[in-house]
């Protein structure tokens, strides 16, 4: 782990911005340090456990504890960019590779590692996809335009939601899918956040252009917009919008008690008390 020099500016400046929050929340936050990596970041989820796990350019996961330490690694035999990754459902991790249209689930460990293809359940082109609660996989296929829930049992797909109707643009961009709280969070990069039932019933939008990731704690929802971080209530028409020191985010890691802020190389903390 590595401290930068400039950490004190950054320092200085987040403490003033957070001293602002501080009026509307109740949560005491420190700036506490950074961590610089040397491979890119792809894609990146957190356990219930306060760990989260990296993936990088190439295949590469780690997983850490919410102090950033390092606690395992795993290298893959077949190179390939891990496109989303989730470890919040029980003791699997799924990874998806959206190139070579593969998944993979590993244990806890990140080890029985089996690479399986998603042409094997009959669909087309997968842009992105994840892993729900009851172990199946939602996905977005890109040249139908549909949501779809896909038993890996069973090799079916058990729900079919069109897309073209719920769409506010013409053009769009999907890039991240998760299930939380049973809901399902669907980021199209052009117009924003699609929210979902655990049965694939459209629900409400969130206008959030540009984002690409978003994250969850208790019921609340994090993503950051234009070095904006926001926190939206989910059950109450809530938001937070905290100014954050300029850089190039990707999104927000929630643990226990730290915000982890990610761009493609480097991991910024914040440590709630």
């Amino acid at each position: 782990m590595e401290i930068h020099a400039n950490l004190k500016n950054l320092k200085a400046k987040l403490i003033i911005i957070l001293c602002l929050w501080q009026s509307t929340i109740s949560a005491q936050i420190l700036f506490t340090d950074t961590l610089e990596l040397s491979n890119e970041i792809t894609a990146f989820s957190q356990d219930r456990n306060g760990n989260f796990f990296l993936a990088f350019k190439g295949g590469t996961i780690t997983k850490y504890s919410d102090s950033q330490d390092s606690l395992l690694s795993f290298s893959p035999s077949k190179l390939g960019d891990v496109t989303n990754i989730e470890a919040w459902h029980g003791f699997k991790i799924f990874a998806f590779y959206q190139e070579f249209q593969d998944y993979t689930i590993f244990d806890r460990y990140l080890s029985r590692a089996v690479r399986t293809p998603l042409s094997q359940s009959s669909i087309n082109y997968i842009e992105v996809s994840t892993y729900s609660r009851d172990q199946k996989i939602w996905a977005v296929e890109e040249n139908a335009l549909r949501l779809l829930k896909i038993n890996l049992i069973l090799r079916e797909i058990e729900i079919d939601i069109p897309l073209e109707f719920i769409l506010s643009n013409k053009d769009y961009n999907f890039c991240f899918i998760k299930e939380y709280q049973n809901l399902v969070f669907l980021i199209d990069k052009i117009s924003g956040i699609y929210i979902f039932d655990n049965l694939g019933n459209y629900l409400r939008k969130i206008d959030a252009p540009g984002i690409s990731h978003c994250n969850f704690k208790n019921d609340e929802l994090y993503f950051i917009q234009d070095n904006n971080l926001h926190i939206v209530g989910l059950y109450k028409n809530e938001e937070q919008i905290i100014e954050l020191p300029i850089a190039e985010y990707t999104g927000v890691i929630v643990t226990k008690n730290t915000l982890i802020l990610v761009t493609k190389n480097k991991l910024y903390g914040l440590l709630l008390k």
